[in-house]
């Protein structure tokens, strides 16, 4: 048995079957019960909570109305909610308190959203394992020698365990899609310039990531994601990546008029057999819904590990150092490795505008693919949650970052990319990464929605995995 979706609950706060001061309660206790095995709250705040509960109570009693109204959201700790602490993970930022709120975070409170927690996320944001010297390691709801993943692992974490309605992370490399794929649940990379960054720490629009980094919805169905991604997109006149911006309904998309691609191999890293078989499951419940599916071949994407860190770091990690200067030069294990790593890829000005054009050139290449179809199906990473500081499918210690070049591909190419859950392997859940063009989020979501029914989702695939209450 799972918990009530988004939906359903805002269905029974609107009908007055609950308040919003006792779902507030229910999801405090539901943190209380699964944080201390999972190690996944960056912040909370109860009183606060539930005051603003008792806000939100008073605004519906009064004829007022939102689309979130009294729903209990989670947020990770990049992104800044007024009042609590923004760490992200670094000994640099431990006392930081964030005054206002990211434009993210704003939105969703005028919907009538409480912010229910922050989630933890790895130092800097900086790697597919959720651990820092702040807040320890965050484990994996269904084995806790696995990982959560990074640098949502706190939000995937919580949603995983069903301690969350919804919540909001980022992804740069991949930190919505790995997260989600590890934790069963349904997430969305949004097209980039759709959500602002505004109030995220690190920022990274005036890095060599440029736009590559996205704000966007983590949840445990598309419909919830759905709901989520159209409050939060849009220009908010400080972010100079996003301007006006609309979302389609996944709902209005027909399945059989879809043009879908998959692919099992993405020609770097050998995937498992469950992952190559989950792929195909996923295309299938396309093709039987009319769906004109086949098989395709990728382009060549080895260089996207490679191009994405020179572009993360194309000043060495000077940047990063800088930022961390405060933590005195106490980092975990996993931060230190990357800003050894990433020294020597500081460029001259000549030099950087010559990785520009490698980048421009990837993304050009992946879009022109990815536009021969409706949708193209492949997977988030080898396998499923690794053993902590392991590579996906193998379990063996991390040597290179090639096993995520496959996501780290469709953030080169600014590309919308959900992920759906969509079986198991060894007693673990595995997703798969479904991409559209630009802008077209919606018809990623609504493929999503097919094969999520299809498979039975978060609730179908993953209640069964999860430890019994204590």
């Amino acid at each position: 048995m799972t918990e009530p979706s988004a939906h359903e609950w805002l269905r029974r706060l609107e009908a007055r079957e609950l308040s919003a001061v006792e779902l507030a309660t229910h999801y405090l206790a539901r943190l209380e019960a699964e944080n201390p095995r999972l190690n996944a709250v960056a912040a909370v705040r109860p009183d606060a909570v539930l005051a603003a509960a008792a806000k939100a109570d008073e605004a519906r009693a009064a004829g007022g109305s939102g689309a979130l109204l009294g729903l209990p959201v989670t947020i990770k700790d990049t992104i800044a909610v007024a009042g609590l602490p923004c760490a992200s993970g670094s000994l640099a930022r431990r006392a930081h308190i964030a005054t206002e709120d990211a434009t993210a975070v704003a939105r969703l409170r005028a919907a009538g959203a409480v912010v229910l927690a922050k989630t933890a996320v790895p130092e800097y944001a900086w790697s597919y394992e959720t651990e820092s010297l702040v807040g320890g390691r965050t484990l994996s709801p269904f084995d806790p020698e696995r990982t959560a993943g990074g640098s949502s692992g706190g939000e995937g974490a919580l949603l995983g365990a069903d301690a969350s309605p919804v919540g909001i992370g980022t992804d740069g490399g991949g930190s919505i899609r790995v997260p989600s794929h590890y934790c069963g649940v349904v997430g969305i990379r949004p097209s980039t310039r759709l959500v602002p960054e505004t109030g995220c720490w690190p920022s990274t629009r005036d890095t060599g990531m440029l736009d590559m980094s996205c704000i966007g919805p983590l949840g445990r169905t598309v419909d919830d994601v759905a709901l989520v991604l159209g409050l939060i997109a849009g220009g908010d006149g400080i972010d100079p990546f996003v301007g006006a911006a609309t979302i389609g309904d996944h709902r209005s998309v027909d399945p059989a008029a879809l043009r879908v691609g998959f692919y099992t191999r993405d020609g770097v890293w050998p995937p498992t057999v469950e992952t190559e078989a989950a792929v195909s499951r996923a295309a299938h419940a396309l093709a039987d819904r009319g769906a004109h599916v086949e098989q395709v071949e990728p382009p060549p994407l080895e260089e996207a590990a490679d191009l994405f860190f020179r572009m993360m770091a194309a000043d060495g990690g000077a940047r990063a150092r800088a930022d961390l200067a405060p933590a005195g030069d106490r980092h975990t294990e996993q931060m230190l490795f990357v800003l050894d790593l990433v020294r020597g890829y500081a460029l001259s000005a000549e030099g950087f505008f010559a990785l520009l054009g490698r980048w421009s050139a990837f993304r050009s290449r992946l879009q022109r693919f990815v536009g021969r179809y409706d949708i193209v199906i492949s997977p988030v990473a080898p396998g499923p949650a690794p053993l902590h500081g392991c590579v996906p499918g193998v379990d063996t210690p991390i040597a290179s970052y090639l096993p995520w070049a496959n996501v780290q591909a469709y953030s080169i190419g600014g590309l919308p990319v959900a992920v759906v859950p969509v079986g198991i392997e060894r007693g673990l859940p595995l997703g798969v990464q479904i991409a559209a063009s630009s802008f077209r989020d919606h018809v990623a979501l609504a493929a999503a929605a097919v094969i999520e029914e299809s498979t039975g989702g978060y609730a179908g695939l993953t209640s069964s995995l999860l430890p019994a209450p204590a």
